[in-house]
Formats: C-alpha cells, structure tokens, sequence
C-alpha cells in the first residue's frame, strides 16, 4: 500500500502548498458540477487521519485527474485509483469501530468484545472480495493482526466482566465458556466480598 499511500499524500501536499492549483481543483469542481470539497491531510498525530486523506480524494476523483492533467504532478494510475477504493471499503469498519470506542459520554468497555469480533468477520469477508493484490496483503495483514492480537480478549477481566453485566450482550459474545464462567466467579466474589452500608436504626424496618 505505501506507494499508493505515498501518491496521495504528495498529491495533497502539493495542492496545500500552491495556492494556483487549489483554485484550478475548485474551479474544476464548479465546472463538473460537485461539491468543493477539499483534500484532507495526513497527520501522525491524529487517529486514522491517513484513512481520511485517503477516502477524501475518490470522492472527487474526475476534478483531481483534470486538475492533475494540466499541472505538473505524478497522476495516480487507474490500478491505483482501484487500489484506494477497495482499501477504503476494507479500512472504513475500523474508522467505525474506533469512533465508538473513542466516545466519553457513555460506557464503551462492554462494546468491545463484540466490536473486535465483528471487525475480525467483516475483515474476513474481504478475503474472497478484493481484486487488487495490494488490498489482499492489506487484508491478510489485519486478519493475521487481529488474530494475534484479540485472541485472548474474552480473558481481560475488565472487558469479560463488563461484557456480561451489560444486559445487550451477557454471555452472547463469547466463544469460550471457560472465559464466561471465571467472569461470572470473579463478579460473584466481588458481590459477596461487597459489604452493606448499614441503615440507621430508625431506618431499619424500611
């Protein structure tokens, strides 16, 4: 993927660099008839900002072609091109999977389980849909990935226990019943060893 990768982003370096050819892209959108949007860059510093500069420029891929046609840069091939589309449909779930888990307003813990196995299946799926070779190693990549690295997830007591106190999931997500059951012994002990605040004594009856 990295010199497709590498493409891209010195395509959209350029465009932030001249001013000239950001209104020759923009006046090129105008005349085509789309939306002026413009080009996203890659920033280390930030979350799958890579995956963004790379869906974003697809999505006016005519403009940037005309646009690139008339200055001097090196265009994207159509391999290329086809590689960027199918890499954005097989990357595009992990965007998903990571804007839910990054969320501060409610509980994400419990989510994870079954958001790493849905991820290894539709990832999965891939597998026998790509048709650029590129995008396949890419695929293989994340799967063996995935496979290292989420095999014994169902084991982390904070993700198990979450997992079953939430009253969506319980123990629908789990593959193994070892896993299910040590949970289940580790919140039964937590709630035994858990002691009871003491009522005042006018209180008692109630």
């Amino acid at each position: 993927m990295k010199p497709a990768v590498d493409k891209v982003k010195a395509i959209v370096e350029f465009f932030h660099r001249s001013t000239t050819a950001t209104h020759k892209l923009k006046s090129t959108q105008q005349q085509m008839g789309m939306p002026e949007l413009k080009l996203k860059q890659e920033c280390i510093t930030r979350w799958n900002s890579t995956f963004h500069m790379l869906k974003r420029i697809p999505e006016f891929k005519d403009a940037v072609i005309s646009t690139l046609a008339v200055i001097s840069v090196d265009p994207l091939s159509h391999e290329e091109w086809e590689v960027l589309q199918e890499a954005c449909t097989v990357l595009e779930p992990f965007e998903q999977v990571s804007v839910e888990i990054s969320a501060d307003s409610h509980v994400t813990a419990s989510k994870m389980l079954i958001l790493c196995k849905g991820l290894q299946r539709v990832t999965a799926e891939h597998q026998t849909r790509v048709t650029t070779g590129k995008v396949k190693e890419l695929v293989d990549a994340l799967c063996a990935s995935m496979d290292r690295k989420f095999h014994r997830m169902e084991y982390n007591a904070v993700l198990s226990e979450t997992t079953i106190l939430d009253p969506r999931f319980k123990k629908l997500v789990f593959n193994d019943n070892r896993a299910v059951d040590e949970a289940l012994q580790r919140i039964t002990a937590a709630a035994r060893s858990s002691q009871p605040t003491p009522l005042p004594e006018d209180q008692e009856g109630e």
